[in-house]
């Protein structure tokens, strides 16, 4: 999941991967605005089980509520983050708070190739999947590094592919 958006393939971002975890996000959380057409409820085209999707919600101008419900819709909360855009070299990307902050603190990080206009109904993005993410002392380091990979193709894992299964009607 994102992604939204989002954000999010909670199998694919969550699995083994740990080390693409940073401490740190790409940026301040209250500089990009949200985009409120990216409300909803989202389906991960990769993930072939169909009752697992996300939900897409406005916390304020400049974060996202983001939920994964996945075993039918029966572990709503348990797995639930934060997310809101950072820009880097006219890139977006989606700063989402690990949903296995239980066990490991942090964000990982979708970076946004395209989102269909008008509203917001399709999304592709890939997850920044480097294994160097924790050894970061602050952002500006991560930023540099980000940066600097911005176009390297092995940074990134696979291309996830999200649709807007359900539009919610929150905004103006």
């Amino acid at each position: 999941m994102l992604l939204l958006l989002l954000a999010f393939a909670f199998p694919v971002i969550s699995g083994n991967g740990i080390k693409n975890v940073s401490m740190y996000p790409l940026g301040d959380m209250y500089k990009v605005r949200i985009d409120d057409h990216l409300q909803g409820i989202w389906k991960l085209r990769e993930d072939t089980d169909k009752n697992n999707y996300f939900i897409l919600e406005k916390q304020d101008d400049y974060t996202y509520s983001i939920t994964y419900m996945d075993h039918g819709g029966d572990n709503r909360g348990l797995e639930h983050g934060r997310a809101f855009f950072s820009e880097i070299g006219g890139t977006k990307f989606l700063n989402v708070t690990n949903w296995n902050s239980h066990n490991v603190p942090g964000y990982i990080f979708l970076k946004i190739k395209e989102i269909s206009a008008p509203r917001s109904w399709d999304m592709t993005a890939c997850l920044v999947t480097d294994t160097t993410l924790d050894k970061f002392a602050g952002n500006a380091e991560l930023q540099a590094l980000v940066e600097k990979n911005l176009n390297n193709p092995a940074f990134y894992g696979q291309d996830l592919h999200f649709r807007k299964k359900f539009e919610f009607n929150s905004f103006k």
